[in-house]
């Protein structure tokens, strides 16, 4: 048997192009925020002081000091979120994530002000950036009210950053905004495509290996399965027991073939920790996975906890497409509607697996396809 998968790759952290395509982005994307932020601080700082009559420093050299900050803080403090986000958010408690962000951060940002306030202060006075008296400066600022509303602000971005990120996490890319002009406040019409994605044999696998065994299976399974749905641009809905719903707006779901691609790589990802699987659990664990799209009515629901709620008749359906892979002995199917629309963006060949078939609470027959690979 092959050496088991460390511990520490169980978390969803994935290392391949994709991912590294994805972080690469969503770094571009918090710079241009900070770099925004930045800006719109330096002008207000600026003009808060010569209107109060206080000491007014000069904007270009204290424009390229925060410049030069928030180039540090992207190249320290970007990686540290991408890290901890992705390596251990999903396996460690919310207070120790937060826990690593706030001593990376006050590290990062005491680094970065004893390196960019020698910068200004040799700018303002024309003396050395490396000089004794530039340092000293650097080392008093410190220890001023100033710092700490500096600190403290960039603090709240830092967070406001992170929440922004889970959020667009758990609901999709854009999503952040929606929510936060109550575009879902009002349910709206959208068409999308669903993946029903449910274990095999689950109840024997359950009372085979124990309740509690069975959870941390679970829990392993799900963290494997993140980073092929965020690769492939997928929205976890929701987690039901041990079945999870996938979603994606039709033409992102469309485009690649990523909605059934993200099946193909949670397969392929399970296979590659079979050797860890098979030493922590004596089982391998098997998804199979329906299907369909169609138009749902999409909007906020829920007072104390509220959600976004999809609600419509291609939810059943395919969950019903999804409970026939057993009888018809196979791991995934797609409605014909469906394959039809995802044919001219998929490379990979499709079988018509049946004609017609009857779905459990339909009149209506559909038929029903899967993927082959060479």
């Amino acid at each position: 048997m092959s050496t088991p998968t460390p511990r520490n790759h169980r978390t969803g952290f994935n290392r391949s192009s994709r991912f590294r395509t994805r972080a690469f982005w969503l770094l571009v994307k918090v710079a241009l925020f900070w770099y925004a932020i930045g800006f719109v601080k330096t002008v207000y700082d600026y003009y808060l002081l010569k209107n109060n009559n206080g000491e007014v420093f000069d904007f270009a050299n204290w424009l390229a000091g925060m410049g030069l900050a928030i180039t540090l803080g992207l190249l320290f403090l970007g990686p540290l979120i991408i890290y901890v986000l992705y390596r251990f958010l999903r396996a460690a408690p919310y207070w120790k994530v937060l826990l690593y962000l706030l001593i990376g951060y006050a590290v990062i940002a005491v680094g970065m002000e004893l390196i960019t306030l020698p910068v200004i202060y040799g700018l303002d006075h024309q003396v050395g950036i490396f000089s004794q008296a530039a340092f000293l400066y650097a080392l008093h600022y410190l220890q001023t009210p100033n710092f700490l509303a500096v600190f403290l602000f960039w603090l709240l971005v830092l967070l406001l950053t992170v929440v922004v990120i889970l959020v667009n996490e758990k609901y999709g890319p854009g999503m952040f905004g929606k929510l936060l002009m109550g575009q879902y406040y009002r349910p709206k019409k959208e068409d999308r495509i669903f993946m029903f994605l449910d274990m095999k044999s689950s109840t024997a696998i359950a009372e085979d290996i124990g309740e509690e065994a069975y959870f941390n299976l679970l829990k392993d399974c799900f963290a494997d399965m993140t980073g092929p749905i965020l690769d492939n641009e997928g929205e976890i809905y929701q987690y039901v027991g041990d079945e999870v719903i996938v979603c994606w707006p039709l033409e992102t779901g469309l485009k690649s073939g990523r909605c059934v691609q993200t099946f193909l790589d949670i397969r392929q990802k399970l296979r590659q920790m079979e050797a860890y699987y098979l030493e922590k659990y004596g089982v391998l664990p098997a998804f199979k996975a329906g299907f369909h799209a169609g138009q749902v009515m999409a909007g906020e629901i829920g007072v104390i906890k509220r959600d976004i709620t999809y609600s419509g008749d291609v939810l059943n359906t395919t969950s019903r497409i999804q409970s026939k892979c057993n009888e018809l002995g196979v791991d995934h199917l797609i409605s014909g509607s469906l394959w039809q629309q995802l044919r001219p963006h998929f490379s990979i060949e499709g079988e018509r697996v049946s004609v017609e078939v009857a779905l459990r609470g339909r009149n209506e027959k559909v038929d029903l396809y899967r993927v082959v690979e060479s």
